[in-house]
């Protein structure tokens, strides 16, 4: 097939609906060879105007004529990439509606009793409503093709495996709020009769405002078939591990039990930054009963929490199943209990502290003049300050280590100030934590339109003195030993 020139491109892209005319005609009037013909520019101001991806352009240049679009949706940009299938983001061009897609690989959609599973187990998905399980939209074959997918809610966010890459590990009130959440999932799918069977922490997502969400159920029953029992696939080594602990308990399949123990391996890593079981890609070595027996304890001095916290997790993961929690509901009820004291016990703790104790304040301000300033005073005046030149680092700043005040300079971090505020207080809810967000601006209308009403915040419009500033945050976070008059 002849290579796109800038004509035929231009008509396949609207054509195709990958763009629309108005946004064809902007990419067109900006590029500059002569004669204006160069696909390479033309696809680069594209992609620089956000009107096509970098996963789109790349198929355009190989002269890719197929698979930008299953069903109605248009496809963005790969997410992830498994022995089972691959995961992109994608949208609907009428709505605007951003979902996830995972797409069944070719070598399984050629096999009709793993279709039959795929969609069947689609199906089961679609069932649960949960505002901690990711919501499967759809199930669907692009006709004409062997491309067989499931529609997913997006989760902007990330898994808990990567996460806790990044972090190395979780405190344990981050902890306990992921495990209420997760447990609450299970609660719902196994009072309609569903187990999991996968849970690990790729299968936790936490979205950009704290909360956790499971993706997968309804998915994991393919795992286990014949089909897919490799030791190459990554997506079957949780299931290896299921029935290996079934196995050396002799409990019987798909008991939820089996899902608490597996959550507990969830909760030990994210409190210790090690896996509780030796990891193997052996299959004989992960279904061994010794490696259910020689977890090693977590002690008291390598989390910052109380023991229940440890008791919490040694019924979960107990190898007998007796001795575990016998349902969600049981865990959930235990985990609300222990979160409720954990909360309670760093409140008290942070009342005696009294006059020693120092409000942090997370300053997110571009230009580097005002930071120097802003610090100087803010020390000045008994606070702690942290600073970020860019927004985006708020929020994952806040759920490492929690602050009192998110204070944005919106005339210089213009709107992604102000949705770092929405995240920050939206963790800051999902971790039932008090921060306060206090914007400095010139247009109050601005924040008035973007920042979520339903949140603490203090808009002060400019102009402002130092001495105002202060004030404000000394009437949301006072200091202990100054005054600010």
């Amino acid at each position: 097939m002849q290579a796109f020139d800038l004509r035929s491109l231009s008509t396949f892209l609207v054509q195709s609906k990958l763009v629309t005319q108005s946004q064809l005609d902007e990419g067109q009037a900006e590029v500059t060879a002569s004669p204006p013909d160069d696909v390479d520019e033309f696809l680069a101001i594209m992609e620089k105007r956000g009107y096509l991806t970098s996963f789109q352009t790349d198929k355009l240049r190989k002269n890719d004529r197929g698979g930008y679009f299953l069903g109605n949706y248009r496809l963005l940009y790969k997410i992830a990439s498994g022995s089972f299938g691959r995961v992109y983001r994608a949208d609907d061009p009428a709505s605007g509606r951003v979902v996830a897609i995972k797409v069944l690989r070719n070598r399984w959609s050629e096999n009709k009793d793993i279709v039959d599973l795929f969609e069947r187990e689609g199906r089961v998905g679609m069932s649960l409503r949960h505002p901690n399980i990711v919501e499967i939209i759809s199930v669907g074959k692009e006709p004409g093709s062997l491309s067989y997918f499931i529609v997913m809610e997006f989760v902007e966010g990330g898994n808990l495996r990567d996460i806790l890459a990044i972090r190395k590990r979780f405190d344990v009130v981050e902890t306990l709020k992921i495990l209420e959440d997760v447990a609450s999932a299970l609660a719902y799918a196994f009072a309609r009769g569903i187990t999991h069977r996968d849970m690990k922490l790729s299968n936790v997502l936490i979205s950009s405002s704290g909360v956790a969400k499971v993706v997968d159920f309804g998915l994991a029953q393919i795992f286990s078939t014949k089909f897919i029992f490799d030791d190459s696939a990554t997506e079957v080594q949780r299931t290896v591990d299921y029935a290996g602990l079934e196995k050396a308990t002799n409990a019987p399949f798909g008991d939820v039990r089996s899902d608490i123990y597996f959550m507990g391996c969830i909760a030990y890593e994210m409190l210790s930054g090690r896996p509780p079981l030796l990891l193997s890609k052996n299959k004989m070595e992960r279904m061994n009963r010794e490696r259910f027996l020689r977890v090693r304890p977590l002690r008291p001095d390598e989390i910052d929490g109380s023991p229940l916290v440890l008791r919490l997790l040694e019924n979960m993961m107990a190898v007998d199943p007796a001795k575990r929690y016998q349902t969600p509901n049981q865990l959930l009820d235990a985990i609300k209990s222990i979160r409720a004291e954990v909360l309670s016990g760093q409140r008290a703790s942070t009342d005696s502290v009294g006059p020693r104790f120092a409000p942090t304040v997370f300053v997110v301000e571009s230009d580097e003049r005002l930071q120097n300033a802003l610090r100087e005073k803010l020390k000045k005046y008994g606070y702690r300050v942290l600073l970020a030149g860019d927004p985006a680092r708020a929020v994952d700043r806040f759920r490492q280590h929690p602050f009192h005040i998110i204070l944005v300079d919106a005339d210089t971090t213009r709107r992604e100030g102000l949705l770092a505020v929405n995240q920050v207080l939206g963790a800051a809810r999902a971790m039932s934590l008090k921060c306060d967000g206090v914007v400095i601006t010139s247009e109050p209308n601005e924040v008035e339109a973007v920042v979520d009403p339903q949140y603490r915040v203090r808009t002060l419009t400019r102009p402002l003195n130092m001495a105002q500033l202060l004030d404000h945050l000394n009437s949301l976070a006072p200091t202990p030993s100054l005054s600010v008059k």
